[in-house]
């Protein structure tokens, strides 16, 4: 109560010296502004000087007032230094006392400032003050954290049920091999370079047996070992970002671990020729036909744990006019509806789709109205996609991991906004190409 006494007296005051107009002001208002009678008296030299020695006596008052003002708040930093001291450092009660009841005038109830309280004693307030500050900071980012998870939740939500309202139950992705395509079940005998063609007009296309059987079971293992290692620390630069982190996450591979490296220049074998009449087609976005000039862009696996939730419907890029990035997402379990499929909406992949996308705040309009496909996958095989393809991981809702290995390159050339951070270690960014890894 004493303190807020003594901040209230102290506001009064400034408050009457703000009213008050100095005879600083008022002489010098004199000496400028005053009437022609005022400038006459002031031709003689008595008047001057008796001026001047106003003058000189008001700026030595307002110096004064300086002085004591500046002095004030000096004690009050001081006070509150001390107060801090006492409470952290187990000062005198009696000094404690002396800052608790000040009114302007402090109580001499103890010693000035209580013993040892020097640098070291500053150095602990700071500390603790610092210390202080940061718990409110992550106690911040924790909470926006929160409420951007339950924005994304709520948009997921809308999302969800205006598409099973308008757009109807999801098909089958389209799957091409060898020598077949199959779409909902029905066998076109297509050939396999129709893949490409698909894939530039679709903006996805599946792969039957990117990987061996035997292949994916080493790889998984692998896998699951690696992130055993590291879930400790889910800081660690080997995870990546994200969208819908309840029990989703991607994890960075290593190029030289042997299985590793097996099964990235196995898959890049099988999808060789997809990839080099898409991204290394110049129509599309490609530089040429070289395979030294479509790049490896990302290297990862992608985990759907039990119980993670439906992602937003979203492009890995945003619109731009040529193709950038192609992602293959592949199997290394047989993916049921009940383990979260991927979801394409086929055909998004270009402006229009974007531009109606966006305008209807991303919950509805045309796009979100297209059939869309669900990626149900037998262990090896792949879902390859546009990266400007919209598209969403769904909820997994059974008791099983769901574990998608996945590789994406890119012509060198394109205009690629997410080149710098994809999900692949710094230490193999930028550094292969689809011709370095199948040879």
């Amino acid at each position: 109560v004493n303190h807020h006494r003594a901040i209230d007296i102290k506001n009064k005051k400034d408050d009457d010296f703000k009213k008050k107009p100095s005879k600083k002001a008022l002489v010098v208002k004199g000496f400028r502004f005053g009437a022609s009678r005022s400038f006459s008296s002031l031709n003689s030299s008595s008047s001057r000087s008796s001026d001047l020695s106003t003058f000189r006596e008001t700026c030595a008052e307002e110096d004064d007032d300086r002085r004591r003002r500046r002095q004030k708040r000096t004690k009050t930093t001081n006070s509150f230094l001390l107060f801090v001291n006492a409470m952290f450092l187990n000062a005198e009660p009696a000094f404690a006392r002396e800052i608790l009841t000040a009114t302007g005038e402090v109580f001499q109830g103890g010693p000035t400032a209580p013993e040892g309280f020097d640098s070291g004693a500053n150095f602990v307030v700071v500390f603790v003050t610092v210390l202080l500050a940061g718990y409110g900071m992550v106690t911040s980012f924790e909470n926006q954290a929160e409420t951007t998870e339950a924005a994304t939740l709520d948009r997921v939500s809308k999302q969800k049920e205006y598409m099973e309202k308008y757009a109807g139950k999801s098909g089958r992705l389209g799957m091409v091999s060898s020598s077949i395509m199959s779409d909902d079940g029905d066998d076109d005998t297509k050939s396999e370079e129709d893949g490409a063609k698909v894939l530039e007009a679709r903006g996805c296309v599946g792969v039957v047996k990117v990987l061996s059987e035997e292949t994916c079971r080493e790889l998984l293992e692998h896998i699951n070992s690696a992130i055993a290692k590291d879930s400790e620390d889910r800081t660690n630069p080997n995870f990546g970002n994200v969208y819908s982190r309840k029990n989703r996450f991607d994890y960075k591979l290593d190029l030289k671990q042997p299985t590793v490296r097996k099964a990235v220049k196995e898959a890049s074998a099988n999808l060789r020729q997809i990839l080099a009449k898409t991204c290394g087609n110049r129509k599309i976005g490609g530089t040429s036909s070289d395979e030294n000039q479509i790049e490896l862009l990302e290297l990862a696996a992608l985990v759907s744990d039990p119980q993670s939730s439906r992602q937003p419907v979203h492009p890995d890029t945003n619109y731009r006019q040529n193709l950038c990035a192609v992602t293959t997402f592949i199997a290394l379990q047989d993916v049921s509806e009940a383990m979260g499929p991927t979801l394409f909406i086929p055909e998004t992949n270009t402006l229009e789709a974007h531009k109606s996308f966006q305008e209807n705040l991303e919950l509805g309009g045309p796009t979100l109205l297209k059939p869309n496909v669900k990626a149900l996958l037998k262990t090896g095989d792949g879902s390859v996609f546009d990266s400007r393809l919209l598209h969403c991981g769904t909820e997994n809702v059974s008791e099983s991991r769901r574990v998608l290995f996945y590789i994406t390159y890119g012509p060198k050339n394109a205009e690629n906004p997410n080149r710098g951070f994809s999900t692949i270690r710094e230490e193999f960014r930028g550094r292969y190409t689809l011709e370095d890894v199948c040879a």
